[in-house]
């Protein structure tokens, strides 16, 4: 059994998103954290149909770091 805290996918999704505002790539990024079966994962929601590569790519570091402090709770 994980010893991580466990978090919501709302409280996941706030925490992820106060990283992504220090970065001006993310200022009009959303983010969705979803149950995987084997943990949680998170995916960039935008209005426009473009994603940005570089705000892609802070969301990868910090959801990697973030899976490895929290679980995610039903």
């Amino acid at each position: 059994m994980s010893q991580k805290p466990a978090k919501t996918a709302v409280e996941l999704e706030s925490m992820i998103m106060a990283e992504l505002r220090e970065y001006p790539e993310c200022d009009s990024a959303g983010v969705v954290v979803r149950s995987k079966d084997i943990g949680w994962d998170a995916v960039l929601v935008r209005e426009q149909a473009q994603l940005n590569d570089e705000c892609e790519a802070r969301l990868t570091e910090i959801i990697d770091r973030l899976r490895q402090e929290f679980d995610l709770t039903d």
